[in-house]
């Protein structure tokens, strides 16, 4: 049922994935750095869970527009629908997850504003905790820009159109 945008949004969805493989990278680095001290050397690095944690939230938070702008969330498609209903689907899963996106930017925002005026940080590096979650509120509203651009390229796109000529894979036959 996807119906995937061709366009990249002007190079952002290819930067997205590439911040977020570097970030894959450090992660999969600083556990194995941290499991062969523990085991090997009886000497973990004590920051490292606090590392991980952040890094982790960034690579989500750095995947959801990739993710609403191509609409390849995970789907199970138990029945047939017509392809006006499809885009109903799309319509009503776009506009949620804007709506639902939206909150979670002012929700995480509060949050940053607060911990600035407290100065919070996280223990051990002393990364503030305002940065990582303004950045996070700052990505969770580029989410929402992405889930309507996604619904605005489904509307765009006329129904009687293939998927093949809308550059996404034709659906996968149903077994019956």
């Amino acid at each position: 049922m996807s119906m995937q945008p061709k366009a990249s949004c002007g190079g952002l969805v290819p930067a997205l994935e590439a911040v977020s493989a570097v970030v894959l990278l450090c992660v999969m680095l600083v556990v194995l750095v941290d499991v062969a001290g523990r085991n090997l050397l009886n000497s973990p690095l004590p920051w490292a869970t606090e590392l991980v944690e952040v890094l982790i939230a960034c690579l989500v938070f750095a995947l959801y527009p990739v993710l609403a702008w191509r609409g390849n969330h995970i789907t199970v498609d138990l029945i047939r629908v017509s392809p006006l209903l499809q885009r109903l689907q799309r319509l009503l899963s776009c506009g949620i997850g804007a709506l639902l996106f939206a909150v979670i930017a002012y929700c995480v925002g509060r949050q940053a504003m607060r911990a600035w005026s407290y100065g919070e940080s996280s223990p051990m590096l002393h990364i503030p905790t305002s940065l990582v979650l303004g950045g996070l509120s700052v990505m969770a509203g580029v989410t929402v820009v992405a889930f309507l651009l996604a619904l605005r390229a489904t509307f765009a796109v006329a129904p009687a159109r293939s998927a093949s000529s809308l550059g996404v894979a034709a659906p996968v036959p149903h077994l019956e």
